[in-house]
């Protein structure tokens, strides 16, 4: 799964993108591969993006941007506050 081809095609008519991708990959071989790679770097390029998701260059638009402190405010944990703690012995 490069590209998300094949779960793009699976959402869109309903199908278990598993059965595509194994379709496809036998399909490959079948043709000797040319064909099938061609043919899913043109799905790849003209097929749209799913809005819902996060695109697979968004990994390499925060690659190297690393911050070593957290932005104010957004420390990353949670803090309890009032907690009480009680034992769930009974004394016998």
């Amino acid at each position: 799964m490069i590209a998300g081809v094949m779960g793009g095609l699976g959402d869109y008519f309903g199908i278990n993108a598993n059965y595509l991708r194994v379709a496809f990959v036998i399909l490959a071989v079948l043709l000797r591969g040319f064909p099938g790679i061609l043919v899913y770097l043109l799905l790849a390029i003209l097929m749209p993006a799913d809005p819902n998701k996060t695109s697979w260059t968004s990994f390499f638009s925060n690659f190297g941007n690393h911050q070593s402190t957290p932005d104010k405010g957004q420390s990353g944990r949670k803090v309890l506050h009032d907690v009480d703690e009680n034992d769930d012995k009974e004394d016998k």
